[in-house]
């Protein structure tokens, strides 16, 4: 039982600049993209699903590769990047115009879409039976979100 212990402790005691490192980053990630408010967190939470889902499908199919790992990893990234520029553009648009737009709330719910699509095409893949009326929707949705943002007050009307 002390060992442990002593291992707790080791871990926590001794490992505590990387742990220091890593929580500095997560608050950083955090701050950029505004607050860990319910929609974020949810994305994150359809982030990991789908790259896990997608990680076991390529090991189940035999087609793991590290490229593709990599890809998956970047990909995280670049939407966390794109999250956080969307946020600060929000912020620069909320304090420059008299109107609200919010770029990151539209963003969101397109990523949001496409991860779910993503990880009901994973779960399909294994045999779990997905209506096709929820596919369906969340393309739908998706559509939606496209031509919401087809929609650019600042072009004139052709009509």
């Amino acid at each position: 039982m002390t060992a442990f212990f002593t291992s707790l402790y080791n871990e926590l005691a001794c490992e505590c600049g990387i742990k220091a490192l890593l929580a500095l980053a997560c608050s950083f990630i955090l701050t950029s993209v505004g607050y860990p408010e319910t929609a974020v967190v949810a994305l994150l939470y359809l982030f990991i699903a789908d790259f896990f889902l997608g990680f076991f499908r390529a090991w189940r199919s035999c087609a793991l590769r590290g490229d593709k790992i990599r890809a998956g990893a970047y990909k995280f990234v670049a939407y966390w990047a794109s999250i956080a520029i969307f946020v600060q553009a929000d912020k620069v648009l909320t304090n420059a115009f008299p109107f609200n737009v919010s770029l990151v709330n539209l963003l969101i719910a397109y990523l949001g879409v496409n991860e779910a699509l993503s990880c009901l095409a994973h779960l399909q893949y294994f045999g779990l039976p997905v209506p096709e009326y929820f596919v369906k929707r969340l393309k739908k949705y998706r559509e939606q979100i496209e031509a919401s943002s087809d929609d650019d007050p600042s072009k004139p009307s052709h009509s």
